[in-house]
């Protein structure tokens, strides 16, 4: 096998139906028999298939002899240009990466450690394709934690959204804590974040904040930075530190309404992979702002809107940022044979314009190219756990 990894899709409500359509699909891309040189296989499946995981594992590695297998299971799971939410679907994908070259985790098969070395010298563990189950406690310092396992620093995946026990795939299906497959220094991956939302005005600096409070920014209150940036007049009210449009002290619903917050430390800002959290209150008093998480971590912010408009133009911004590095570094989307997408589930809808507007749009960005993924509840990216955000990642 070589060239771009055989992949497909199928919806069907008897799984070994849409199984056959897949393998189907496998054998006449691969040319040479379904999974013919491949050695580990991803695989996404809507929750409407949980129960039958099992059976789906044994069958597919039965019929590719295929080993090694990772994956989730949720609502809903992505492929090419199709969304398939809330109804029985499956998605794979078959890679020839060689045998040194990535390795299964999970709770009961660890990691390479950080130092090991593949025969030809090359780091071990230098990225991470990680699923999660959310019913996991911690997670986001587990996820820091796999990070530094890795000599590499990157770590892409997402949450499960299954509403079964049965949540990730991992050599057999899992539930509970983490599990995927680690990946050498000599597999290639690109990747990006996309957060649905666009930044209103500049990054401010944090000059005050406790807990989930947003005091001050560059030294002047939070609420009246805020309102600068979104172009309101501001007016002193008869309280100091009283801030109002229109001479009002502003509710909390035009405040909060669309209003998120994007936190992140050094030049995460550069690259758009700050966390975006939502504005959940508002002190007109006393000119601070509530965050939906605690603050200990960030030392910048920049307030954004969440609309259709800003979802489309960030998406549009990650998937050029990402062909233009491989372009320019890896030369040209010829290269890619592969791609992952990890979305939020709560970008299915209207977010992106209708049913299946966003994997469209990002066929539309990067082209026809093997493309598979899940509908996540929460995303990875480096040593970051998102809500509402997109993950792409590709092969090379």
């Amino acid at each position: 096998m070589s060239g771009q990894f055989p992949w497909a899709h199928a919806t069907h409500p008897d799984w070994r139906m849409s199984a056959s359509l897949c393998l189907a699909q496998i054998e006449r891309a691969s040319r040479s028999g379904a999974g013919a040189g491949a050695t580990l296989g991803f695989l996404y499946l809507t929750d409407h298939h949980a129960a039958e995981a099992a059976e789906i594992l044994a069958f597919l590695r039965e019929r590719t002899g295929v080993t090694h297998w990772t994956g989730a299971i949720g609502v809903g799971i992505a492929a090419g240009m199709a969304e398939y939410i809330d109804e029985p679907a499956m998605a794979l994908m078959l890679a020839d990466f060689a045998p040194d070259d990535f390795r299964i985790f999970s709770g009961a098969a660890r990691p390479p450690g950080r130092e090991a070395r593949t025969p030809d010298g090359r780091r071990a563990a230098w990225t991470a394709l990680v699923h999660a189950d959310a019913a996991t406690p911690d997670l986001p310092d587990l996820i820091q934690d796999m990070l530094g396992k890795l000599a590499g620093a990157a770590v892409f995946g997402g949450v499960s959204s299954s509403r079964h026990p049965q949540t990730t795939i991992a050599d057999r299906v899992l539930s509970g804590g983490l599990s995927g497959v680690v990946l050498s220094e000599n597999v290639t991956v690109v990747s990006r974040v996309s957060q649905s939302c666009q930044p209103i005005g500049p990054v401010h600096r944090i000059t005050e904040s406790t807990g989930h409070r947003l005091s001050r920014l560059d030294g002047a209150p939070a609420l009246e930075v805020l309102m600068r940036d979104m172009g309101l007049p501001l007016e002193a009210g008869p309280h100091r530190g009283a801030y109002a449009p229109g001479g009002q002290i502003p509710t909390a619903v035009q405040m909060l309404q669309g209003t998120f917050v994007g936190m992140g430390t050094g030049d995460a800002f550069m690259h758009g992979d700050y966390q975006v959290r939502p504005l959940i209150g508002v002190d007109p008093h006393e000119g601070a702002l509530a965050i939906g998480t605690e603050l200990e971590a960030a030392d910048h912010v920049v307030f954004c809107r969440r609309d259709r408009g800003a979802a489309q133009a960030d998406l549009v911004r990650a998937c050029t940022a990402l062909r233009a590095q491989i372009e320019s570094e890896y030369g040209g989307m010829h290269r890619v044979r592969g791609a992952l997408y990890i979305s939020c589930l709560g970008r299915t809808g209207t977010l992106f314009g209708g049913p299946s507007a966003e994997m469209q749009l990002v066929h539309e960005q990067l082209g026809d190219l093997p493309l598979i993924g899940l509908y996540a509840n929460g995303e990875i990216f480096k040593d970051r756990l998102y809500w509402y955000a997109g993950v792409l990642a590709v092969f090379l």
